[in-house]
């Protein structure tokens, strides 16, 4: 779960599948937007977020403003964010997560991730103190809401805490999200406040804001009650932005650094206790599904910030990567083939998850279901049928289908679908008769259990008390025993085992404090599971022969599921819902005031933007005024509810030019966009007429200028982009990049004269040498003709950054460092850039809530070559050079990442005009 600040807000692109047709229920408090098939629980939502509010508002506040709240059900990725500006806008992905995840602590997964998110409302809405008096006039403008500029680990927190305190579930009860905290209290690696206000690569990574954050708030309420954290969210809505840790001091009499101290000490725990498991794997970060093969083969999913999330094999030379993998849930498969799940885009925008299998020897891949929804796989001893879950809108069924043949696809049949219940993790018994699996109703406990796959009935092998969480089940060879996972009472996982015949239940005492997701080897001997390290997860074994267990008390007969919480009836919520209006919240709701100096130049002028709640509508606009009569203005509107996303903008600009002339600029440009969306490569295509002209006035020049130049053109462009960073990442380091595009200019449409440009840049990453290095190869070609009042000029020289956007400007290409961009240029320009990046230091260190974060330092050593030209290439039209950089990877504003580099290049220059070295600067990558 989290929060979404303006940046995210106005980005609307592509947020929605176009078939989603959305409407609108509403209550006292809340407009609440879904989509077909979300009938149900759209309603449920509406009651159960009117009751959160009334609970929550006596001590947090009433929102000033209504809030939507946007119920969609595409993905299956359990999430949500809230934002505060421009207005209040919370989102809920529909799907729940599954008992084992890091947020699956909850017996309703809508109520846990509203009360999260509408915490962010009351939080980040606050506006107090002279900056609250100043900023009303300029309505929700984000400078104004200094809670806003919060440490995410301030933001997450008191979110977090609230869960928990609110809804008795979440994160901060769950025995597995604490043991995270507790671990690096014991190894001495608990965080400092200046990794812990910051969102980390290294391990706890993005869990740190919601981890730290959360715990730290309850400290807080713990020694000093929970009233503090209201007063605190007022005390901190009332600091400049930046400044919010001041607030600590006024209202606890402490610094934040000296409460950061009290928190640490507060929070050292015992060493792990004494184990016999032996640890298989030293990945870290995310390690899930071990599975044994028929013949014995441990396969096992890992995911880190080393490199792309993969399923990989432990062999006795150590793990060995099989093929790459997205978010998948369990593994099964064949003699032949391995059967996994993993997201990839659907329309370009729904993340889902899908079945696929792997051929063990040759690796190649194939697809057995197409938008399905599908997950959790696993095959049949006799290797014929697949058992998996489905995701619908309310809850995700238990499915089996007959293991596709080649260059097919299935459909999984329903085996068992109940509203409200979610199944995950099911596994064949070795018979191929039964199925065990995890079963979670809607206000009920966890359970697994066992369901007849001929006629899909259920009888429960047990189930867990109040709180409870049961997942992963595996079978013993023999079929006679259910190993699975449990947690309860605030303590992390660990490993029970159920006999099949009378629900017998004992649990596992010498696996560590924590250990999930258990499964047997063919022979009955070992037993794999997950284990925890302060690093993260991976995978440990120990032999049944040495397994100590000790009987558990479990009543057999206890209701299967408890109804959730009584809903008031007389609460007003309309029942069908009203067709979705984007004007409701389409209006402006902020303004900013603009302050330049350009050219010793004063402009004061004004700036406003807006956006519906869906993202279909967005606009800006703004005016400034100078000492000039006419004053300068744009304005842009953006279309996405259909694809592709139509655009258009229009601007009126006026600049000095020489000493006492004019240079007016009116630009108008309207096009579409479309892009295709895969998780491991994307592609664009863009169309668009530009449309500028150019005036310059200079009455008092010697001679007299008054000339004008018109461009009217059609643009396209193509881009596709395979290359891959990760999180460890100093560069891209595999896949390639490709843009072309084109420009042209015709007296047809109004231009001065006729003319035309293509450019084509590509890109190359390779890792070579140590970990993270990496050679990059760029080469790009500009060309230019026709009219030479309109035509385009390029150049080569410059110290980039080149990010790849579709342009045309005279530094569309230019990137050779250490010369200028005006050295020398002409209507064909060329560009070969060879680069060998290498990592020197990993820092992650900041210095307390300061908002500038030092990730990592690295280097590289670089040759350019470019040249620029009109009919004939000359040795006097090239440049070239050699040098080194050194760049720092840096977070500023905790959520800005930015790249400062600083270098020598050493210059050819056949014309003698630049030589030797020089040094420049730069912020980002070079390309």
């Amino acid at each position: 779960m989290a929060i979404s600040a303006t940046s995210t807000a106005l980005s609307a692109s592509e947020r929605y599948d176009p078939k989603l047709r959305f409407r609108t229920l509403s209550t006292p408090r809340f407009d609440i937007h879904f989509h077909q098939g979300e009938e149900a629980i759209a309603r449920r939502l509406a009651v159960l977020a009117e009751q959160v509010a009334t609970e929550m508002e006596p001590r947090l506040g009433r929102p000033r403003m209504r809030v939507n709240v946007i119920l969609v059900d595409q993905t299956d990725l359990s999430n949500g964010w809230a934002t505060s500006v421009p207005y209040n806008l919370i989102e809920i992905v529909a799907a729940a997560p599954r008992a084992d995840s890091i947020i699956g602590n909850t017996r309703d997964w809508l109520r846990l991730v509203f009360t999260h998110e509408y915490t962010h409302v009351l939080h980040l809405e606050r506006s107090r103190g002279w900056l609250g008096a100043i900023g009303r006039p300029f309505g929700r403008l984000p400078l104004f809401y200094p809670n806003l500029f919060l440490p995410p680990m301030l933001i997450e927190g008191i979110a977090t805490h609230e869960e928990g305190a609110v809804t008795g579930e979440g994160r901060p009860p769950a025995g597995d999200f604490r043991m995270i905290i507790d671990r690096a209290a014991a190894a001495g690696r608990f965080s400092s406040l200046g990794r812990a206000s910051n969102t980390l690569v290294d391990w706890p990574s993005g869990h740190t804001a919601y981890l730290y954050g959360g715990y730290f708030h309850e400290y807080l309420a713990t020694v000093y009650g929970r009233p503090s954290l209201e007063r605190l969210a007022n005390e901190t809505a009332a600091m400049p932005p930046y400044f919010g840790s001041l607030a600590f001091r006024k209202v606890y009499g402490k610094s934040l650094g000296r409460l950061w101290d009290d928190f640490a000490r507060a929070h050292q725990a015992a060493a792990e206790e004494k184990t016999t498991r032996t640890r298989l794997t030293h990945h870290g970060f995310n390690v899930s599904a071990p599975w044994h093969s028929q013949d014995g083969r441990l396969f096992y999913l890992a995911a880190d910030p080393h490199g792309f999330p993969a399923l990989m094999e432990l062999t006795a030379e150590g793990p060995r990567r099989i093929t790459t993998q997205v978010n998948g849930g369990r593994l099964g498969g064949t003699s032949d083939e391995i059967v996994f799940d993993q997201v990839e885009y659907v329309r370009s925008v729904a993340l889902q998850s899908d079945l696929y299998a792997v051929d063990r020897r040759t690796q190649a891949i194939r697809r057995l279901t197409r938008e399905q929804r599908a997950a959790d796989p696993h095959v049949s001893r006799d290797g014929k049928t697949i058992v998996c879950v489905v995701q619908g809108p309310e809850g995700r069924a238990l499915g089996t289908l007959p293991l596709p043949i080649a260059d097919s696809v299935g459909v999984p049949a329903v085996l068992v679908s109940e509203p409200g219940v979610d199944f995950a993790a099911p596994r064949w018994s070795p018979d191929g008769r039964t199925i065990a699996v995890e079963r979670r109703s809607l206000g009920g406990p966890s359970e697994i259990v066992l369901v007849d796959a001929a006629t899909g009935s259920v009888r429960r092998l047990t189930h867990g008390p109040a709180g409870a969480r049961m997942s992963g089940p595996a079978w013993a060879p023999d079929g006679r025993t259910v190993y699975f996972a449990s947690s309860g009472d605030r303590r992390p996982f660990e490993i029970q085992a159920a006999d099949v015949a009378d629900g017998n239940v004992r649990r596992l005492t010498n696996a560590g404090d924590a250990a999930q997701s258990p499964d047997i080897s063919p022979d009955g001997t070992r037993l794999v599971f997950l284990g925890y390290t302060p690093d993260g997860f991976d995978l440990f074994s120990m032999t049944l022969a040495e397994a100590s267990w000790e009987p558990v008390s479990v009543d057999i007969a206890a209701p299967v599921s408890a109804p959730a919480a009584a809903l008031p009836a007389n609460l007003p919520v309309a029942t069908v819902g009203r067709r979705y209006d984007p004007f409701r919240t389409l209006a402006p709701r902020f303004w900013s005031p603009i302050l330049e100096v350009d050219d010793e130049e004063l402009s004061i002028g004004a700036l406003t933007a807006g956006i519906d709640a869906l993202g279909r509508h967005a606009y800006y606009g703004g005016a400034r005024w100078s000492t000039r009569a006419r004053p300068d203005w744009y304005a842009g509107y953006t279309y996405d509810r259909w694809r592709p996303i139509v655009f258009g903008s229009i601007s009126d600009d006026t600049d000095p030019w020489e000493t006492d002339g004019t240079l007016r600029t009116t630009e108008v440009n309207a096009g579409a966009l479309v892009r295709f969306r895969r998780i491991r490569r994307s592609q664009l295509l863009f169309g668009s007429f530009h449309g500028a002209t150019e005036v310059v006035d200079c009455a008092s020049c010697e001679p007299a200028v008054d000339a004008t130049i018109a461009r009217r053109a059609l643009r396209a462009a193509w881009s596709i982009d395979t290359s891959r960073r990760y999180g460890y990442s100093i560069s891209n380091e595999h896949g390639f990049s490709l843009t072309a595009s084109s420009e042209w200019t015709r007296k047809a449409l109004g231009a001065t004269g006729n003319a035309g440009a293509a450019i084509a840049d590509g890109r190359a990453y390779v890792h070579v040498g140590p970990r993270h290095a990496a050679l990059a190869l760029r080469a790009a070609v500009a060309g230019a003709w026709g009219d030479p009042r309109v035509r385009r000029v390029f150049a080569p020289g410059g110290a980039g950054p080149q990010t790849g956007d579709i342009e045309f400007d005279l530094d569309a290409i230019a990137l050779v460092r250490g010369f200028d961009t005006g050295d020398v240029n002409g209507s064909r320009a060329a560009v070969l850039n060879v680069d060998y990046r290498f990592p020197l230091a990993w820092i992650e260190r900041g210095v307390g809530t300061w908002p500038l974060f030092l990730r990592s330092l690295h280097g590289a050593v670089f040759a350019d070559a470019g040249a620029a030209w009109e009919s004939r290439l000359t040795r006097r039209d090239r440049r070239a050079s050699l040098g080194a950089e050194l760049s720092a990877d840096v977070v500023v504003a905790y959520s800005l990442p930015l790249t400062a580099a600083g270098g020598i290049a050493w210059r050819h220059d056949p014309t003698g005009r630049s030589r030797g070295a020089t040094l420049f600067a730069r912020i980002g990558r070079a390309f």
